[in-house]
Protein backbone atom coordinates (compact mmCIF):
# COMPACT_ATOMS: atom_id res chain seq x y z
CA UNK A 1 0.00 0.00 0.00
CA UNK A 2 2.80 2.38 0.86
CA UNK A 3 4.43 1.71 -2.46
CA UNK A 4 1.24 2.56 -4.28
CA UNK A 5 0.94 5.90 -2.45
CA UNK A 6 4.59 6.67 -3.13
CA UNK A 7 4.09 6.04 -6.85
CA UNK A 8 1.00 8.29 -6.94
CA UNK A 9 2.93 11.06 -5.14
CA UNK A 10 5.77 10.84 -7.62
CA UNK A 11 3.33 11.01 -10.53
CA UNK A 12 1.65 14.07 -9.07
CA UNK A 13 5.01 15.80 -8.43
CA UNK A 14 6.18 15.06 -11.96
CA UNK A 15 2.91 16.38 -13.37
CA UNK A 16 3.30 19.60 -11.41
CA UNK A 17 6.78 20.13 -12.73
CA UNK A 18 5.58 19.52 -16.27
CA UNK A 19 2.72 21.99 -16.01
CA UNK A 20 4.96 24.63 -14.43
CA UNK A 21 7.61 24.22 -17.13
CA UNK A 22 5.26 24.18 -20.12
CA UNK A 23 2.83 26.94 -19.07
CA UNK A 24 4.98 29.54 -17.24
CA UNK A 25 7.21 31.88 -19.39
CA UNK A 26 10.93 31.42 -19.19
CA UNK A 27 13.28 34.14 -17.98
CA UNK A 28 14.46 34.65 -21.52
CA UNK A 29 10.90 35.14 -22.70
CA UNK A 30 10.27 37.64 -19.95
CA UNK A 31 13.40 39.60 -20.91
CA UNK A 32 12.35 39.51 -24.54
CA UNK A 33 8.93 40.91 -23.72
CA UNK A 34 10.46 43.66 -21.60
CA UNK A 35 12.76 44.65 -24.45
CA UNK A 36 10.03 44.78 -27.10
CA UNK A 37 7.61 46.96 -25.15
CA UNK A 38 9.64 50.22 -25.59
CA UNK A 39 9.88 49.48 -29.30
CA UNK A 40 6.12 49.27 -29.44
CA UNK A 41 5.87 52.56 -27.56
CA UNK A 42 8.24 54.23 -30.02
CA UNK A 43 6.29 52.87 -32.93
CA UNK A 44 3.12 54.21 -31.37
CA UNK A 45 4.71 57.64 -30.91
CA UNK A 46 5.86 57.64 -34.55
CA UNK A 47 2.39 56.71 -35.64
CA UNK A 48 0.92 59.59 -33.64
CA UNK A 49 3.48 62.02 -35.09
CA UNK A 50 2.76 60.78 -38.60
CA UNK A 51 -0.93 61.21 -37.96
CA UNK A 52 -0.48 64.89 -37.09
CA UNK A 53 -1.31 67.31 -39.95
CA UNK A 54 1.72 69.19 -41.36
CA UNK A 55 2.00 72.88 -40.53
CA UNK A 56 0.22 75.07 -43.08
CA UNK A 57 2.70 77.56 -44.59
CA UNK A 58 0.17 78.91 -47.09
CA UNK A 59 -0.83 81.74 -44.74
CA UNK A 60 2.77 82.92 -44.41
CA UNK A 61 3.30 82.72 -48.17
CA UNK A 62 0.09 84.65 -48.79
CA UNK A 63 1.11 87.36 -46.32
CA UNK A 64 4.47 87.71 -48.09
CA UNK A 65 2.74 88.04 -51.46
CA UNK A 66 0.38 90.68 -50.06
CA UNK A 67 3.29 92.64 -48.59
CA UNK A 68 5.14 92.54 -51.90
CA UNK A 69 2.02 93.65 -53.78
CA UNK A 70 1.49 96.53 -51.33
CA UNK A 71 5.11 97.60 -51.76
CA UNK A 72 4.72 97.59 -55.53
CA UNK A 73 1.54 99.67 -55.30
CA UNK A 74 3.25 102.23 -53.07
CA UNK A 75 6.13 102.65 -55.49
CA UNK A 76 5.77 105.84 -57.55
CA UNK A 77 5.05 105.19 -61.22
CA UNK A 78 7.15 108.14 -62.39
CA UNK A 79 10.38 109.77 -61.23
CA UNK A 80 11.01 113.51 -61.19
CA UNK A 81 14.17 115.05 -62.56
CA UNK A 82 14.34 117.42 -59.57
CA UNK A 83 15.70 115.40 -56.65
CA UNK A 84 13.85 117.31 -53.93
CA UNK A 85 10.53 116.95 -55.75
CA UNK A 86 11.17 113.26 -56.39
CA UNK A 87 11.78 112.70 -52.67
CA UNK A 88 8.48 114.42 -51.82
CA UNK A 89 6.73 112.27 -54.42
CA UNK A 90 8.15 109.04 -53.01
CA UNK A 91 7.24 110.07 -49.46
CA UNK A 92 3.67 110.87 -50.49
CA UNK A 93 3.32 107.55 -52.30
CA UNK A 94 4.60 105.61 -49.28
CA UNK A 95 1.88 107.30 -47.19
CA UNK A 96 -0.78 106.51 -49.82
CA UNK A 97 -1.09 110.20 -50.60
CA UNK A 98 -0.68 112.27 -53.75
CA UNK A 99 1.95 114.86 -54.56
CA UNK A 100 0.03 118.14 -55.01
CA UNK A 101 1.05 120.64 -57.67
CA UNK A 102 -0.77 123.97 -57.99
CA UNK A 103 -0.96 125.35 -61.54
CA UNK A 104 -1.52 129.13 -61.83
CA UNK A 105 -2.97 129.89 -65.26
CA UNK A 106 -4.58 132.81 -67.09
CA UNK A 107 -7.95 132.36 -68.77
CA UNK A 108 -6.47 131.58 -72.20
CA UNK A 109 -5.94 128.00 -71.05
CA UNK A 110 -8.93 125.71 -71.54
CA UNK A 111 -10.89 124.29 -68.60
CA UNK A 112 -9.57 120.82 -69.50
CA UNK A 113 -5.89 121.75 -69.26
CA UNK A 114 -5.12 120.36 -65.79
CA UNK A 115 -7.25 117.26 -66.37
CA UNK A 116 -5.34 116.56 -69.59
CA UNK A 117 -2.11 117.21 -67.69
CA UNK A 118 -3.02 114.52 -65.16
CA UNK A 119 -3.82 112.13 -68.01
CA UNK A 120 -0.38 112.76 -69.50
CA UNK A 121 1.32 111.78 -66.24
CA UNK A 122 -0.95 108.75 -65.95
CA UNK A 123 -0.65 108.21 -62.21
CA UNK A 124 -2.83 108.76 -59.17
CA UNK A 125 0.25 109.72 -57.15
CA UNK A 126 0.23 113.26 -58.61
CA UNK A 127 -2.61 115.76 -58.31
CA UNK A 128 -2.79 119.05 -60.24
CA UNK A 129 -4.91 121.93 -58.90
CA UNK A 130 -5.74 124.83 -61.17
CA UNK A 131 -5.66 128.36 -59.74
CA UNK A 132 -6.58 131.55 -61.60
CA UNK A 133 -3.89 134.09 -62.48
CA UNK A 134 -5.76 137.30 -63.37
CA UNK A 135 -2.98 139.79 -64.03
CA UNK A 136 -0.21 140.76 -66.40
CA UNK A 137 3.34 141.21 -65.12
CA UNK A 138 2.93 144.96 -64.56
CA UNK A 139 -0.01 144.26 -62.23
CA UNK A 140 1.41 141.15 -60.60
CA UNK A 141 1.71 141.14 -56.85
CA UNK A 142 2.11 138.25 -54.43
CA UNK A 143 0.15 135.25 -55.68
CA UNK A 144 -1.78 132.84 -53.50
CA UNK A 145 -1.33 129.08 -53.54
CA UNK A 146 -2.69 126.19 -51.50
CA UNK A 147 -0.95 125.55 -48.19
CA UNK A 148 -0.91 121.80 -48.77
CA UNK A 149 0.69 121.93 -52.21
CA UNK A 150 4.21 120.60 -52.70
CA UNK A 151 5.05 122.43 -55.94
CA UNK A 152 3.71 125.28 -58.06
CA UNK A 153 3.72 125.96 -61.79
CA UNK A 154 3.23 129.66 -62.69
CA UNK A 155 2.40 130.78 -66.19
CA UNK A 156 5.05 133.27 -67.30
CA UNK A 157 2.34 135.62 -68.68
CA UNK A 158 3.98 136.50 -71.99
CA UNK A 159 0.67 136.13 -73.89
CA UNK A 160 -1.17 138.11 -71.19
CA UNK A 161 1.31 140.96 -71.57
CA UNK A 162 0.94 140.67 -75.36
CA UNK A 163 -2.87 140.76 -75.18
CA UNK A 164 -2.80 143.76 -72.83
CA UNK A 165 -0.26 145.62 -75.00
CA UNK A 166 2.28 145.54 -72.18
CA UNK A 167 5.21 143.75 -73.82
CA UNK A 168 7.41 146.83 -73.77
CA UNK A 169 6.65 147.40 -70.07
CA UNK A 170 6.97 143.75 -69.17
CA UNK A 171 8.64 143.14 -65.79
CA UNK A 172 10.73 140.01 -65.35
CA UNK A 173 11.39 141.20 -61.82
CA UNK A 174 7.70 140.81 -60.94
CA UNK A 175 7.78 137.16 -61.93
CA UNK A 176 11.03 136.69 -60.03
CA UNK A 177 9.52 138.12 -56.85
CA UNK A 178 6.40 135.95 -57.14
CA UNK A 179 8.58 132.94 -57.78
CA UNK A 180 10.80 133.55 -54.75
CA UNK A 181 7.87 134.30 -52.43
CA UNK A 182 6.45 130.87 -53.18
CA UNK A 183 9.88 129.25 -52.98
CA UNK A 184 10.44 130.78 -49.53
CA UNK A 185 7.27 129.00 -48.37
CA UNK A 186 9.01 125.64 -48.91
CA UNK A 187 7.50 124.89 -52.30
CA UNK A 188 9.25 123.94 -55.51
CA UNK A 189 8.40 126.44 -58.25
CA UNK A 190 8.39 126.28 -62.06
CA UNK A 191 7.77 129.02 -64.61
CA UNK A 192 5.76 127.97 -67.66
CA UNK A 193 6.83 129.83 -70.80
CA UNK A 194 4.20 130.59 -73.44
CA UNK A 195 4.12 129.63 -77.13
CA UNK A 196 4.71 132.23 -79.83
CA UNK A 197 1.14 132.84 -80.96
CA UNK A 198 2.09 135.79 -83.19
CA UNK A 199 5.44 135.40 -85.01
CA UNK A 200 5.03 138.86 -86.54
CA UNK A 201 5.02 140.67 -83.20
CA UNK A 202 7.55 141.44 -80.47
CA UNK A 203 6.42 138.31 -78.63
CA UNK A 204 9.10 136.15 -80.22
CA UNK A 205 11.90 138.34 -78.88
CA UNK A 206 10.33 138.45 -75.39
CA UNK A 207 10.07 134.65 -75.26
CA UNK A 208 13.71 134.29 -76.24
CA UNK A 209 14.87 136.89 -73.69
CA UNK A 210 12.84 135.30 -70.89
CA UNK A 211 14.19 131.82 -71.61
CA UNK A 212 17.76 133.11 -71.49
CA UNK A 213 17.24 135.21 -68.35
CA UNK A 214 15.45 132.64 -66.21
CA UNK A 215 17.57 129.64 -67.14
CA UNK A 216 20.84 131.56 -66.70
CA UNK A 217 19.69 132.61 -63.23
CA UNK A 218 18.83 129.06 -62.18
CA UNK A 219 15.06 129.33 -62.22
CA UNK A 220 13.10 126.27 -63.25
CA UNK A 221 11.80 127.50 -66.60
CA UNK A 222 9.75 125.34 -69.00
CA UNK A 223 10.34 126.75 -72.48
CA UNK A 224 7.56 126.54 -75.10
CA UNK A 225 8.67 129.03 -77.74
CA UNK A 226 9.15 126.22 -80.30
CA UNK A 227 5.51 125.11 -80.12
CA UNK A 228 4.02 125.42 -83.62
CA UNK A 229 0.44 125.20 -84.87
CA UNK A 230 -1.70 126.35 -87.77
CA UNK A 231 -4.22 127.90 -85.41
CA UNK A 232 -3.22 128.85 -81.88
CA UNK A 233 -6.65 129.79 -80.58
CA UNK A 234 -10.16 128.43 -80.45
CA UNK A 235 -11.86 131.58 -81.74
CA UNK A 236 -15.26 130.90 -80.14
CA UNK A 237 -13.86 130.36 -76.64
CA UNK A 238 -10.71 132.51 -76.90
CA UNK A 239 -8.54 129.75 -75.45
CA UNK A 240 -5.51 128.02 -76.90
CA UNK A 241 -6.23 125.30 -79.44
CA UNK A 242 -6.07 121.66 -78.23
CA UNK A 243 -3.00 120.87 -80.36
CA UNK A 244 -1.14 123.80 -78.77
CA UNK A 245 -2.10 122.75 -75.24
CA UNK A 246 -1.12 119.17 -75.98
CA UNK A 247 2.39 120.31 -76.90
CA UNK A 248 2.60 122.43 -73.74
CA UNK A 249 1.55 119.44 -71.65
CA UNK A 250 4.11 117.20 -73.35
CA UNK A 251 6.84 119.78 -72.66
CA UNK A 252 5.85 119.99 -69.00
CA UNK A 253 6.04 116.22 -68.71
CA UNK A 254 9.42 116.05 -70.44
CA UNK A 255 10.82 118.79 -68.22
CA UNK A 256 9.63 117.27 -64.96
CA UNK A 257 9.92 113.54 -65.49
CA UNK A 258 12.99 111.40 -65.86
CA UNK A 259 12.84 108.72 -68.54
CA UNK A 260 15.30 106.45 -66.68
Amino acid sequence: MKKILLVVALILFAGGLYVNFMVGPSAEQVDSVDETEPAEDIAGDDAEEQGEAPEDDSGSAEETENEEAAAEESDPEVAFNQESLDELHEEAAENNEALIIDVLLPDYYSDDFTENLEDEFGTETIQFNRLALDANTTELSEVGVNENSDAVIIDALQIRDYDDGMLTEREQEALSVAYMNIYDNDKIVFLLGNPNVDPDSDLEAVLSEDEAYFTENDYYYIDNQDVAADDYYEEDENVMAPEVENELIANIYDYLISES
